[in-house]
């Protein structure tokens, strides 16, 4: 077994909670959810676990570039029954993330299915892919896509300069 250093450091804190009786309010915490964070041309698509959540105690925000989400998950002891051992995170919990400007906040969407939340964030407006149109001989033509490989003669009523006008994209 490899040496990682980082679940002995885990596993020293998660002792002297034990030894100081920080059980349970010190894993509420440390309680954070793994995320996948996606981007594609559509936008950003956040995914977080949270098992054992009930969708009506996810609370999330979005302002100021931020998008923060909130989550609770309650631990429930039954009467007359002795917890020998509690291990998994139980509490609230916040995770903020820092959203690049590009991304319009203001239409998030969010999905909740079987534990798992789904964010997606579009691009902004302004941020989207467009096509320009290029003037040719000081007239505005409809953009064509032209083909390396495909020559077009020119014929005397039409200069080879205007017969080859392309598209181009502007990326964000």
């Amino acid at each position: 077994m490899r040496f990682d250093p980082f679940r002995e450091i885990e596993e020293l804190t998660q002792r002297m909670d034990r030894a100081f009786g920080n059980g349970i309010a010190a894993q509420t915490a440390r309680l954070a959810p793994p995320v996948d964070v996606h981007e594609d041309e559509g936008g950003l698509e956040l995914t977080l676990d949270l098992p054992g959540v009930q969708p009506a105690d996810i609370q999330i925000e979005a302002e100021n570039q931020t998008l923060t989400v909130q989550a609770k998950r309650n631990y429930t002891r039954g009467e007359g029954r002795t917890a020998h051992r509690v291990e998994r995170a139980y509490g609230t919990f916040s995770r903020t993330f820092s959203v690049p400007a590009k991304y319009d906040l203001t239409k998030v969407e969010a999905e909740f299915d079987h534990g798992t939340l789904t964010l997606r964030v579009p691009r902004s407006e302004a941020a989207q892919k467009r096509t320009v149109q290029v003037r040719t001989g000081g007239q505005l033509s409809a953009p064509k896509t032209v083909d390396a490989a495909q020559t077009t003669p020119a014929t005397s009523d039409t200069p080879a300069t205007e017969t080859q006008n392309a598209e181009v994209s502007q990326g964000a």
